[in-house]
């Protein structure tokens, strides 16, 4: 059994690096190249160095047995900008290489050791799996497979309106290979980085078989349904041109949002509109319209409803006596049927029956 897995994984690292090559040469000038060949190669060699602890082989150079560390790096970065240039329409701009960067640091990390520290780098895979105490590159390898979960974590919260929220339905195929994509990414990650920490080399093997496995079910279903995939692809591109927001700071946009709502409390003003509020985010209309649907599940009329109900509500609390339709006034409503209407939808009852039962409970 043994000896099948360690053949299985020989198998994965040939297999990884024909693909590459396979890529390098029938998908050169494409979007995609040559991001999806850097893919290939760096499961190549991560599969390798498992096969290498496997075998319990080391190199004689001992920089070249920390070789995996940078790897870990390079391959969220690498899968990242592969499936953006797949499903966009232009290619990514070399000045914008910027995912790159953390391998080239740690690339610069490592040969740093070697001429500095060379003893950090003694310590070899197989002894830090028969007990050693970890290594620092081992350190960084767990830095980087956080790094790859959080990579991949962060792609699925942006492409959260394509993968849950899709209107496409021609692309629904594409939608659930693309979730499967960065899902599987984080498991493999998840598995290496638990694999490192409890020195559980079976975790290392399992992982790239696995790996490995997948890689080749999906390539034999590609080829199978090379028809299915071709009609699938402009379907999936369609949805992530339509969603208007993945270029944008998601993470800033919700502070700033939070801040005008919360702090300003804008919602206040009774002309309040989504252009307005829009454009004191300074992003179109329709990108905050699309945020606020796909991100915070409601519409733009909802949104001020909850935070202008929420208002009325801490004040009738305080004051269960006061007018309410002066209250509604105050928080930005413009009529009493409005606020009767909205109060009734979030709460369930009317103000005056809310104002009532607080009356009962002082």
């Amino acid at each position: 059994m043994w000896e099948f897995f360690g053949s299985w994984l020989q198998f994965g690292a040939w297999y990884h690096f024909i693909l590459g090559i396979g890529i390098l040469v029938k998908e050169k000038g494409s979007k995609g190249f040559p991001f999806a060949m850097i893919a290939a190669f760096s499961g190549g060699i991560l599969i390798l160095y498992a096969y290498r602890l496997f075998a319990g082989l080391e190199f004689e150079t001992p920089i070249l047995n920390q070789g995996y560390v940078p790897i870990i790096y390079l391959i969220p970065g690498s899968m990242q900008y592969t499936i953006e240039q797949f499903l966009s329409t232009e290619p990514v701009p070399l000045k914008k290489l910027y995912r790159l960067y953390p391998t080239f640091l740690v690339i610069l990390f490592l040969l740093t050791l070697e001429w500095f520290a060379p003893n950090t780098l003694s310590r070899t895979m197989n002894q830090s799996f028969a007990g050693a105490p970890m290594s620092l590159p081992e350190i960084t390898s767990i830095f980087g497979c956080l790094y790859w979960i959080g990579i991949f974590l962060g792609m699925i919260y942006q492409y959260r309106n394509i993968l849950y929220n899709n209107p496409n339905k021609e692309a629904k195929l594409g939608v659930q290979i693309l979730g499967m994509i960065l899902k599987g990414n984080i498991t493999f990650a998840g598995f290496i980085l638990l694999s490192t920490i409890l020195r559980w080399h079976s975790g290392i093997y399992f992982t790239a078989g696995l790996a490995t496995l997948m890689a080749v079910i999906a390539f034999i279903g590609t080829e199978i349904n090379h028809e299915l995939f071709k009609d699938i692809l402009p379907g999936l591109r369609q949805s992530y041109r339509t969603s208007r927001i993945l270029n944008l700071d998601l993470e800033k946009l919700q502070k700033e949002l939070d801040y005008l709502l919360k702090v300003e409390c804008v919602y206040r003003e009774e002309d309040l509109s989504l252009a307005s509020l829009s454009e004191k985010l300074g992003i179109k209309d329709y990108q905050l319209s699309e945020y606020i649907n796909a991100f915070l599940g409601m519409n733009f009329n909802r949104l001020l409803n909850e935070y202008r109900i929420a208002e009325v509500c801490r004040l009738i609390e305080k004051e269960p006596k006061a007018n309410l339709l002066s209250l509604a006034y105050q928080v930005g409503f413009n009529s009493k049927a409005n606020f009767n209407l909205a109060f009734k939808s979030l709460k369930k009852k009317s103000p005056s029956e809310y104002a009532k039962s607080m009356r009962k409970g002082q």
